[in-house]
């Protein structure tokens, strides 16, 4: 007793053709149910966009995919424009690493995420704080 009826059971794998054993009742293993059912559904094709750097239109596989496929689609400039905003990140990176303070010039330090700290600490932000303050006022 199983989910198909006992004239629709087969004796061999309805997708290799394998002998049946046990429970089995259309298929061998779950490999071949995969298979089988990845094969009736068609697979469609990802949308097109056009890339920023180079305006050809490139397939998206993935949501935050952005630009040209720098292996396959992309063409020499495109390539390029890839390579200095790789390049200007990493400078932005450096940048982060080597943050001063803005009110002593000691290393304002930076923990790695997000946005390198202003100040180094809150005696220089207060002091900082003050100091606009003060060249504010009429």
């Amino acid at each position: 007793m199983g989910f198909y009826s006992a004239d629709d059971q087969l004796d061999h794998c309805e997708r290799c053709g394998e002998y049946l054993t046990g429970r089995q009742e259309r298929y061998c293993s779950p490999a071949c149910r995969q298979a089988a059912h990845r094969a009736k559904q068609p697979r469609e094709r990802p949308p097109m966009k056009p890339c920023p750097l180079c305006g050809e239109l490139f397939e998206v596989w993935h949501p935050r995919k952005r630009f040209c496929d720098y292996n396959d689609e992309a063409g020499y400039d495109c390539i390029n424009a890839q390579e200095d905003l790789k390049e200007a990140a990493e400078f932005a990176r450096e940048d982060r690493k080597v943050a001063r303070c803005a009110h002593c010039g000691e290393s304002a330090g930076w923990t790695g995420r997000g946005r390198p700290r202003r100040f180094c600490s809150a005696k220089c932000k207060q002091a900082d704080y003050r100091k606009r303050k003060t060249q504010q006022a009429p």
